[in-house]
């Protein structure tokens, strides 16, 4: 059984499709985080929903399918303000909805393991951020209680695995827009039994490209652009 994981997608196609074309599997998991900072939101839904009905809610599918706030940090959130105003400009009711209504966490039983799926915390709260600096202290109460052998989290953009308790913590980093420094989409790959956190090249010219149509404010589009060919801000 191999399982792909992917998280904070963002609107950037031609990384998700990087990754797709990069890794067979039987299963995927979405962490959320679709849409939102990236130009091709409308096509990244599409493509989710041809590969997974294991989707989870992020913060950014939160503020664009039920127009409130991103809740993100202060860092990005002109960035995300702008790039919500964007996607709401081309995004349809119906993936509006989608948005919307996706589930704060999923448990999935498969291959012998139960696996937690959330986009911010174990817990549900979309909005918390888990770094790979959080204390083992700190985790062990945000699994306390958590009936599950893997759980599975986005949202920082910053890959990881943890070990907590018996509890395998994955964070798989960020598809559309790594911040950990390293400008490849970042993804995990649970194959057998064994994680591993993966990395492939994509095409960021093309994304560039489409961040130049949207119309956003252009030293929106040039930070955004800053942070896909640096892998971060």
């Amino acid at each position: 059984m191999k399982i792909l994981v992917i998280s904070d997608v963002h609107g950037n196609l031609a990384a998700l499709e990087a990754v797709c074309k990069q890794e067979k599997s039987d299963v995927v998991f979405c962490l959320g985080d679709l849409v939102n900072y990236g130009p091709f939101p409308r096509e990244c839904i599409a493509k989710v929903k041809t590969l997974t009905d294991k989707v989870v809610r992020g913060n950014h599918d939160n503020a664009v399918g039920r127009d409130v706030d991103c809740g993100c940090s202060i860092k990005y959130k002109e960035h995300s303000d702008a790039g919500k105003e964007f996607t709401k400009t081309v995004i349809q009711k119906d993936e509006k909805d989608f948005l919307g209504k996706l589930p704060i966490t999923l448990n999935v039983e498969m291959d012998g393991k139960r696996f937690l799926l959330s986009h911010g915390s174990p817990r549900g709260d979309m909005h918390k951020y888990l770094r790979p600096d959080t204390t083992d202290q700190a985790f062990e109460e945000e699994i306390r209680d958590i009936q599950s052998d893997v759980v599975f989290i986005g949202h920082t953009h910053f890959p990881l695995i943890r070990k907590v308790k018996g509890t395998t913590i994955i964070n798989p980093g960020s598809v559309g827009q790594p911040r950990d420094g390293v400008p490849t989409a970042s993804y995990a790959v649970w194959e057998n039994g064994e994680i591993g956190l993966r990395r492939v090249h994509y095409d960021i010219e093309a994304t560039v490209k489409g961040l130049h149509t949207t119309g956003m404010p252009p030293r929106h589009v040039a930070a955004l652009i800053q942070i896909l060919r640096n892998g971060g801000m």
